[in-house]
């Protein structure tokens, strides 16, 4: 939707309105509601845990918070903490440290970090002490089970990348200095994977929850009002806080059409849907309370996700959604992502990594590479790519269809379809367990720390499917979108991809009221035509909410049915919204 004299009204910060919600914004002030929760207790011994996520200022919560609570003894996890080259032996299976991008999922717990015996001498001088004892650091909990005050030190997501590109290292490991790809490599398959089921059994009992995200500015609640507060957030729509990656092969739209990030060179990628990887903002009375999506789903995962998305995928939302931004910029890597077949058994990962491309703008140079020439046979195309890696020459057009797209074409990408999106496009990406992309090749270009990006042709030729070639790619991976309902004001065509691939998108053009249904599944709405509508309840369980042009809006599955209506400045108009989810069948 890009003209030179359109104002972008894309909503760069949104948050949930809290007002009705304190919070403890200092080190004094938290300090204070600690001790005050302490002299309600009759025994003379106490203990606090304070039990951290890993990126946490340790340092910062000892100094302003722990010598303030005067405790006769302080523990800190970190003493029982194995070496790096220990811990390094014990998982390096799953770092896989010859590859620079990615592990294999990690199978273990937070206990395997420490050693037994300096465990248990920590246990024991719990055992002896008398008085106030407060234990904290990563895991801090192992050490205390049943603690007098359990106080979460949460970090997001976001935080956690910021660190790593300011020289943070990965948990119990030595390497500030390692490149940021292999840091958030580790993070993602072992770090996290180890940590997120301590932190869930932690946020369910927890007394308070600290975000630590500026050490300098703390800000706590009681996790009786997290509750309430996620829960609150489960039926209603609610937006995740964008984030924005500038990329090699970034372009203008975003910044043109969006208004974000104006005085960057480019924007490659907007996170807009990514329950993993982006944040929730409350804004409380006080200040503003920030926590991972992710672990919104930790507390509320039915009424969230819905009950058939939750059996099947646990505390996960399966979709995501993001845009890759090319608009004068340069090709997206060809790539292939992984097949259930070789995900599984080499990656330790859940299912096959699909997705698909909904065509947001065009220029008159748009296009697709998608699936492969007829013809093709996959063991002459890996040879080219070897090839590639030392000539940085690759013939593209001899093995992939370059296919023109136009706005509000989409095509679908099942996992093991070799693809790409090419200069002067804008593609609304929409995933199903995302996970893994394997660049065959990168048009020969460096990444901005003067090295080529990782090529992945040994994982990639693995995957690449010879039978998504010639006539299959425009009879099945080119949606159709048959019109397959209508009514008074608005008809609903269906864009969905073929069936082994499964995600459900309708795309519904109106020009009055659309009453829609979640069926009991999170739902996630992207406004593609159209400046601003309107979503509303049908028994004003929450206020009406405006969504504006390409914006990401998540319908948590305890919502059931609601209203979509034109808006303000489209009030009059025909507008077009998509509405993703996860299929009951799959």
């Amino acid at each position: 939707m890009y003209n030179d004299t359109r104002e972008p009204n894309f909503n760069q910060h949104p948050y949930i309105e809290a007002n009705q919600f304190d919070c403890f914004s200092s080190y004094d002030e938290i300090g204070y509601e600690i001790k005050q929760k302490l002299n309600q207790m009759e025994q003379q011994k106490k203990t606090i845990v304070i039990d951290c996520y890993h990126g946490v200022n340790q340092s910062a919560l000892l100094d302003n918070l722990i010598t303030d609570l005067q405790p006769d003894e302080i523990i800190h996890t970190e003493d029982a903490l194995l070496s790096a080259a220990e811990l390094f032996t014990k998982f390096e299976k799953f770092i896989v440290p010859q590859d620079r991008s990615y592990g294999a999922f990690a199978v273990g717990t937070a206990e395997e970090y420490f050693s037994k015996e300096k465990l248990e001498d920590l246990k024991n001088r719990i055992r002896k002490q008398d008085g106030l004892i407060i234990i904290y650091g990563v895991a801090a909990g192992i050490v205390c089970e049943h603690p007098d005050v359990l106080l979460y030190a949460n970090f997001t997501f976001e935080a956690v990348m910021t660190r790593f590109a300011a020289g943070g290292d990965n948990w119990g490991a030595e390497n500030a200095d390692e490149e940021f790809l292999k840091k958030q490599k580790r993070y993602i398959f072992l770090d996290h994977t180890i940590l997120a089921p301590h932190k869930t059994a932690c946020l369910q009992k927890a007394d308070y929850v600290l975000n630590l995200d500026d050490a300098d500015h703390p800000v706590m609640l009681r996790n009786s009002d997290v509750k309430t507060l996620i829960k609150h957030a489960s039926s209603r729509p609610f937006q995740l806080v964008p984030q924005f990656t500038k990329a090699i092969w970034g372009g203008k739209w975003a910044q043109k059409v969006l208004g974000v990030c104006k005085d960057w060179p480019n924007v490659g990628w907007v996170l807009t849907g990514h329950m993993s990887m982006q944040k929730v903002t409350y804004k409380l009375k006080n200040g503003i309370f920030s926590i991972d999506a992710q672990d919104m789903l930790y507390y509320e995962p039915k009424r969230i996700l819905g009950a058939s998305i939750y059996y099947k995928w646990g505390y996960r939302c399966p979709l995501t959604i993001n845009y890759l931004d090319t608009w004068e910029g340069g090709n997206l890597s060809l790539q292939v992502h992984p097949t259930a077949s070789y995900g599984i058994p080499v990656f330790n990962a859940r299912a096959g990594h699909h997705e698909s491309y909904y065509i947001m703008d065009t220029t008159e140079r748009s296009a697709v590479y998608l699936g492969l020439k007829e013809g093709t046979k996959v063991a002459d195309m890996v040879s080219d790519l070897k090839k590639a890696e030392e000539s940085g020459e690759f013939d593209a057009a001899k093995y992939v269809n370059r296919i023109p797209v136009k706005k509000h074409q989409h095509v679908f990408i099942p996992s093991g379809t070799v693809h790409s999106s090419a200069e002067g496009t804008c593609v609304l990406e929409i995933d199903q367990y995302t996970y893994a992309t394997f660049k065959l090749f990168d048009w020969g270009r460096v990444d901005y720390d003067g090295r080529p990006r990782p090529v992945n042709i040994d994982h990639g030729q693995h995957c690449i499917q010879e039978d998504f070639q010639g006539d299959f790619v425009y009879d099945h991976l080119i949606a159709k979108q048959p019109q397959i309902a209508h009514g008074d004001g608005w008809e609903c065509d269906d864009t969905s991809p073929i069936d082994y691939e499964p995600m459900d998108i309708k795309r519904y053009w109106f020009t009055k009221a659309l009453h829609l249904e979640c069926e009991d599944a999170i739902q996630i709405l992207i406004l593609v035509e159209g400046e601003e509508a309107l979503i509303e309840s049908l028994d004003g369980t929450f206020e009406p909410f405006v969504i504006h042009y390409a914006e990401a809006t998540f319908i948590p599955a305890a919502v059931g049915q609601f209203i979509l209506r034109p808006y303000g400045a489209s009030l009059h108009d025909k507008l077009a919204v998509i509405k993703v989810s996860y299929p009951h069948m799959a």
